[in-house]
């Protein structure tokens, strides 16, 4: 019985490193050309200039450029970076609020749109334009519920921003993906051999059971609780490697994985992200509550949307 036993789960390591390492390897060869390319754009003042042609267009959600450049750096690469540019900016409390939530929403989109194209959306397109049309939804009711004096502590240092030559811009770059990848291995073969062992030994209903009243009311299936989990945790970039998995054996529907990617496209990552930026005073309320209403209201809306077009199709072959 014990051989047994540690034959099963000498078998679940295996399938977990091997499918970690293929899914690690896929992220590797993406993400080395594209954060390249953004690091290149950065040096050439592209994204700089870009914010000051949104500038006027952003004023109706609260920001002005230097907010517009924030939420831009973001969009094309972290939260790690966006508060990084705020530290050389001079942005008050209100628009660090909302800018905090945009990006919470909407950043790295064109690294987490091709991973959330391969586990199960119809397009990464699609998902980056979902994400960037609620973020700055979101953003505009916050500018108008928030108070014009709303403001608090804001713990962020700020320092000069300098110019660096190409040299260094490659130097941080390259510097920044020797750091990540082997962390990004290490997390990638853990969750699927973690992922092996809850499903060898019959232990993941004990982890999803209770999940199944929350994954109702999101209009998500009771088949996503484990993933939404691990991408609430995790994050999109880690918890793909699992989901890509799921996806591609058929253990989780195509349909019930789209709809689990809109809701996790606004609140992925949920423990480090919001974290990062309550660190630096911002209330919790507004990080995290706009964004499930806005999670919640994304999926509804599209589980209606398509009850609605079944209806439309099958209305002619009634009346046939």
């Amino acid at each position: 019985m014990q051989q047994a036993l540690k034959f099963r789960a000498l078998g679940c390591l295996v399938q977990g490193v091997q499918a970690g390492v293929r899914t690690w390897w896929w992220l590797v060869k993406m993400m080395l050309p594209i954060t390249f390319g953004v690091a290149v754009l950065q040096w050439l003042g592209v994204i700089g200039t870009i914010s000051r042609w949104l500038t006027p267009a952003f004023s109706y959600i609260g920001l002005d450029g230097e907010g517009v450049l924030t939420f831009l750096t973001a969009t094309l690469t972290s939260i790690y970076a966006a508060i990084g540019v705020m530290g050389t900016l001079n942005l008050d409390f209100r628009s660090v609020t909302i800018v905090a939530v945009m990006t919470l929403i909407a950043h790295n989109l064109i690294v987490e749109s091709v991973v959330q194209r391969r586990s199960g959306c119809r397009s990464g397109w699609g998902m980056a334009a979902l994400r960037l049309t609620m973020a700055i939804f979101t953003a505009w009711i916050l500018n108008r519920i928030l108070p014009a004096d709303f403001t608090g502590r804001l713990l962020l240092e700020h320092r000069e921003a300098g110019e660096l030559s190409f040299g260094a811009i490659l130097r941080n770059w390259a510097l920044t993906q020797a750091r990540l990848f082997p962390l990004m291995l290490a997390m990638i073969v853990s969750l699927n051999v973690l992922q092996q062992i809850l499903r060898e030994f019959s232990l993941i209903d004990y982890l999803t059971a209770p999940m199944a009243s929350v994954m109702r009311f999101f209009g998500l299936s009771r088949d996503c609780a484990f993933l939404w989990i691990v991408l609430n945790t995790l994050g999109l970039a880690y918890g793909a490697s699992v989901m890509i998995g799921e996806v591609e054996s058929g253990r989780i529907a195509r349909r019930d994985a789209r709809l689990l990617n809109a809701h996790a496209a606004m609140t992925h990552s949920t423990l480090e992200d919001t974290l990062l930026y309550f660190t630096l005073g911002l209330g919790l309320f507004w990080l995290l509550v706009p964004r499930v209403i806005m999670a919640i209201a994304v999926v509804w809306t599209m589980r209606l949307s398509e009850r609605w077009r079944s209806a439309r199709e099958l209305r002619p072959v009634r009346e046939q």
